[in-house]
């Protein structure tokens, strides 16, 4: 039997929840008769929509890493760019984009962005639209940002940057404005912050933080601050320096230093108010294990305790309970761990079906949270074009499809 790529999802929920009512035990999974084309050698434009048009349910249209993930109001998820269709030797970057409906529970490919680019980031704006800043472009680190209309679902042109940059960070503030902080082009790093003004459609200058960075995090404050820490400089694998950014009067100041130097970390506001930050990769270039939480009231660091598994490029998600779900990380990592606020304590959670880094995480308006793409946690470095979802009801993954796209590595 063929079942549709909207009906295996449905099937599977459905029967998670008539277990959970039930008090049963497993849930069998049905399987979708599908045949998938795998492309011999270099994969021509006809070879990948034909495997397009084969994929199982749920899965993304695309393998993509390096990708950004974005929550809509209405409760669909945003995926764009990133590192997409795979051409040998390398994958080649991609100016798509997918939305996936909840209710559906499936992708649906939507307008593609203007301009093709990964290391970007995107952002919910008040009024709904969804901006897209900066990233690493086809030849260059654009300038141009781009607004997506989730009513139409069409995108439009949003005003040119100061200054073109990837991995950097964009942050929501709470009068509305996005805050951009740091990056990197190929050979500068940045130091500098930009303001966008969603109702002007103009970017300002965001005053300079106490040292370059890219690949660190930024944080919003209970208060409407934001938090930044750790990163990388060209010279420097790892980065201790914080610094707070005041919307009040636009100024920066600098915060006690993290205890441990770390990017490619995750940082994430707890429910109290505190900030933690989970792993990433040291002064040495190895995945951490250590975590840390800083308080605002007293402006300190303090450890958090110490992970299973070491983990870089990892995701770190607040769920409705208040307890941050850490997921993946480069490596063959698929236990998830949650870090419980109220005892300062770790859990051990149900393992991925498939491990993964480099994905994105975005809970859902039902509580569950979806992971997409990345890449396997193998030496020959897949991109997968799957998605996951968690139920922490059930601490159970369930997953909508499998057989990512094997691709070179990258130079």
């Amino acid at each position: 039997m063929i079942m549709d790529s909207r009906t295996v999802w449905a099937v599977v929920l459905s029967a998670m929840l008539l277990a959970l009512a039930c008090g049963g035990g497993g849930v069998e999974t049905p399987e979708a008769d599908v045949v998938i084309v795998q492309a011999p050698g270099t994969k021509s434009e006809a070879d990948e929509r034909a495997r397009l048009a084969a994929r199982p349910a749920g899965r993304l249209a695309e393998a993509r890493i390096d990708h950004a993930v974005v929550i809509l109001q209405d409760g669909r998820v945003l995926v764009t760019g990133g590192k997409g269709i795979v051409k040998y030797p390398r994958g080649s970057l991609t100016d798509t984009a997918e939305l996936f409906d909840p209710e559906l529970l499936d992708w649906v490919i939507t307008a593609p962005m203007p301009t093709a680019r990964e290391y970007h980031r995107s952002v919910l704006l008040e009024d709904g639209r969804v901006l897209v800043t900066g990233g690493r472009g086809p030849t260059s680190y654009p300038v141009s940002g781009a607004l997506f209309d989730p009513a139409s679902e069409e995108w439009s042109a949003a005003a040119d940057m100061d200054a073109g940059r990837g991995n950097h960070e964009a942050t929501l503030l709470l009068d509305g404005r996005v805050l951009v902080t740091g990056g990197k082009t190929r050979v500068t790093y940045f130091d500098s912050g930009e303001l966008y003004d969603p109702d002007s459609d103009t970017w300002a200058a965001a005053g300079n933080m106490s040292v370059t960075r890219a690949w660190h995090s930024a944080t919003r404050l209970e208060d409407g601050r934001v938090l930044v820490g750790g990163g990388k400089q060209l010279a420097k694998q790892a980065l201790a320096e914080v610094d707070i950014f005041d919307p009040a009067d636009d100024s920066w100041t600098r915060a006690a230093d993290l205890a441990t130097a770390r990017r490619s970390h995750t940082s994430s506001l707890l429910p109290d108010g505190r900030v933690l930050v989970v792993g990433g990769y040291g002064l040495d270039k190895e995945p951490l294990a250590s975590t840390e939480i800083y308080d605002p009231a007293i402006g300190e660091w303090s450890p958090a305790g110490t992970l299973q598994h070491a983990r870089a490029d990892h995701t770190a998600t607040v769920l409705s309970d208040g307890s941050v779900l850490v997921v993946g990380g480069v490596g063959e990592v698929t236990l998830t761990e949650a870090y419980i606020p109220e005892t300062g304590t770790w859990e051990a959670r149900a393992e991925l079906n498939l491990p993964r880094y480099l994905h994105t995480a975005a809970l859902l308006a039902d509580g569950t949270l979806m992971v997409t793409g990345g890449i396997e946690g193998r030496e020959d470095g897949r991109r997968s074009d799957t998605a996951e979802i968690y139920d922490p009801h059930q601490d159970m993954w369930i997953t909508g499809g499998g057989g990512p796209d094997e691709v070179a590595p990258e130079e």
